[in-house]
Order: C-alpha cells, then structure tokens, then sequence
C-alpha cells in the first residue's frame, strides 16, 4: 500500500512494448536499475508501469534494442497538475471554498433550545445574549461548564442542563423541576389566598393554613380567603408564636361575570384577483436580497414566506438562510350584514364565550342579556351568574 501510495504521488505510466529484442531490454533495465512492475504478456505484446523519472532513463535502451513503446495511461499527482493549470479559476474556488469552510466551523451559527417548558425560549434567547453569546461568535470563546452554572442559578425551576456544540450549533438543554420558581419563592416565605373577585362563598376546602370566611359569607376583591400565618397556642390558650406555612384550598363562589358584544354593520371582505408573484431571497451578513428584486406594485397583499438555513454534513450551520416568498394581490370589498345575521353572530359568539367558560371548570348559572340595534352595529350586553374557582397566592410580607 505504502509503495502503490509512493508510486501515486511520483507519477507511472502504464506501457505497451513491442519488438523482438524485449528480454534482452528487460536485462539491461535491470542492470541499471530501472524497475518494471505488473508485467504482463499478450502475444507479442508486453505490458508493464514505469515511473516517470524511470521513463526518461530506459529512452536510450529502447533505441538500442529497436523497441517501441506506446503510452496506454498516466497516473499520479504529476498529469493531475498539468490538467489543473488549464483550469485555474476552479482549482482557486476549488480551495477558497474549503478555506471558507474551514472558517466558517469555527463559529456559532445557530442555537437550540431542548427541554424547556416553564422557561420559554425568549426567556432563554435574553440569557444568552445577556451572556453576550452571539451569532458568529468563535467557539474558542464558550465556557459552556460557566454557562452551565450561571444558567441554574438565573433559573431555579432547571434541575439539569447541559450546554454543548454539534458543528456550527449551539444546543442548550434543560430539564426543569415540576415545582415552579413562583412556588418554591411562596413555600419559602409563606403566602395567603385571596379573592380574585366579589361574590358570595359556596365551598372551601382548607388544606392548609387558616380559613377567614365560611360558605354563605359575601367577599370583596383583595379580602384574605386562607391566612398563611398559622397561630401557635400555649396551654392557656394564648398566641406565643405563629407559624408560616402556604396557604393552600379550594374555594368556590358565585359572582357576577359581565358580557359585551359588538357586530359591525359593514364589515370588509378580502378578495383575490388572482394576481401572484413569487420571489425567491437570500439573507447573508445581516442584509436581505429578493430574486428578482423588483415585482408588481401591488396596493393590499397577502406575504406567504418559507425560510430555512444553509447546512453542511446536518450538523455544520452556515450564517446565510434562503426561501421564497408569495405575494398575492387582493382588494377589500365591503359588504353590510343584515339584522338577521347580526343576531347570528351574536348569539354564536355568546354561546362559544359560554362554552370557553365551561371548559374552563366554570358553572353559568344564570345568564341575562339582551341585544341593541344600533344605526352602524348591534350589541348584545349583559351580566352572568356563575359559579367558579377562586383564591389566588400573595406572599406574606412581614411587618
């Protein structure tokens, strides 16, 4: 291998020899040492590889023992150059290319985010640039095990997380604790439930802490429901001290919920001419170009776009993002609903707000609305009496 590799580089060619004196060439190539190697005979015919530099050597042997010679193929580094100068221009994009490559490897140009559900990724995009981790940014740069650990310490929902590279691609992957950051900050200092709204108590479940209202008692917005501030007592029945714990119940109530609904009169309808043009863009260094960069001077249009990023090999991301873009023209028609229409969609809108209600555990008990017909709308406003959840957590504040 290490000799087919020597001969490669060095440059053979593969010969045809004819004439009657071959053997006694063969000889006087041996005498001066000049190899011959895959010799192979055919009828009158001899073939065998001989280096190059071999080549120039045998000439004066092949005059003196009348023996011709006919080059059948070249091989090796040598004929590959000679080929290659008459196509410099590619043989310089050929190596530019790789170069740029090779650069472009070396820097960050894409950022993923795996795992996270309470954090979102713009929560996660503000950590990094405030890291000041960039698009284009050398990976030489990254500290990923202090990323790693300022990451757990600006989030304390993530248990886990594990910062690594994939070619061109920065992935940030996080496993969060069930408990939420809110939660763990309320179980350390303690928290009351309040009411969300006024109405009247139905139920209260207590769990934990001390209830201030019972079922039938009437509430105001921002009244304590549960007290987090557990009182201890001595034998004398006296408060010696008070326990902070997060108060925790269901607590149901019924309250008055107003409803209001507007349907405009005239209402505008888009509509497609039919006419469309596609265009095809590049985004690189922060610029955007469209192919073609001119199209129809469309007054109302609808843009439909599809983007991706350029990659190599999956996992190598280059800085430059292409896709297409659909213009298609429309014009706005204006229609006017009838009375009977406008009832319609009033009533669909109530019946799917009552329905959004109920998937939300709320129970309509009574529902009481009426409708208006205005000179350009018409109105439907009313209240509702319903039964829901409330309570929601504040954290104590210690005086």
């Amino acid at each position: 291998m290490v000799h087919k590799l020597r001969c490669f580089i060095k440059g053979y060619v593969r010969v045809q020899l004819t004439g009657e004196q071959i053997f006694r060439l063969f000889n006087m190539c041996k005498s001066h040492t000049i190899t011959l190697r895959n010799i192979v005979q055919e009828e009158t015919r001899i073939y065998c590889n001989i280096l190059i530099q071999d080549l120039f050597r045998m000439l004066p042997l092949l005059k003196k023992t009348n023996t011709r010679i006919k080059i059948i193929r070249k091989v090796g580094i040598p004929f590959w150059l000679q080929k290659a100068r008459k196509r410099l221009c590619f043989l310089i994009c050929l190596f530019t290319c790789l170069f740029l490559l090779n650069s472009v490897d070396s820097y960050v140009w894409a950022i993923e985010y795996i795992g996270n559900l309470q954090i979102t990724n713009d929560e996660l995009a503000d950590f990094i640039v405030n890291e000041e981790i960039h698009y284009g940014m050398k990976k030489d740069e990254l500290q990923l095990e202090e990323l790693e650990k300022r990451l757990r310490e600006q989030f304390p929902v993530v248990t886990w997380t594990s910062i690594y590279l994939e070619g061109t691609k920065l992935c940030v992957e996080v496993k969060e604790n069930d408990v939420t950051q809110y939660d763990k900050v309320m179980e350390a200092s303690g928290s009351n439930l309040i009411a969300t709204e006024a109405g009247t108590i139905t139920s209260i479940v207590t769990r934990n802490g001390v209830p201030k209202v019972k079922a039938g008692e009437q509430v105001e917005v921002g009244q304590i429901l549960v007290e987090g501030l557990v009182p201890v007592y001595d034998e004398a029945l006296t408060v010696v001290d008070y326990q902070i714990y997060n108060a925790d119940a269901d607590i149901y109530m019924n309250t008055i919920m107003p409803y209001s609904d507007t349907v405009e009169k005239r209402y505008a309808v888009m509509e497609y001419t039919g006419k469309v043009q596609k265009c095809f863009f590049i985004e690189a260094a922060g610029r955007h170009y469209e192919i073609p960069g001119f199209w129809k001077n469309f007054e109302r249009y609808e843009k439909i776009s599809q983007k991706w990023q350029c990659s190599i090999l999956e996992d190598i991301y280059l800085p430059v993002f292409y896709g297409d873009v659909l213009y298609k023209e429309y014009q706005l028609c204006y229609l006017e609903h009838t009375q009977k229409e406008m009832e319609t969609l009033l009533y669909e809108n109530f019946q799917h707000f009552m329905e959004t209600l109920e998937g939300k555990g709320v129970q309509i008990i009574e529902k009481n609305v009426k409708i208006s017909n205005n000179t350009d709308s018409m109105d439907m406003m009313g209240e509702l009496l319903v039964n829901k959840k409330t309570g929601t957590r504040r954290e104590i504040v210690e005086e």
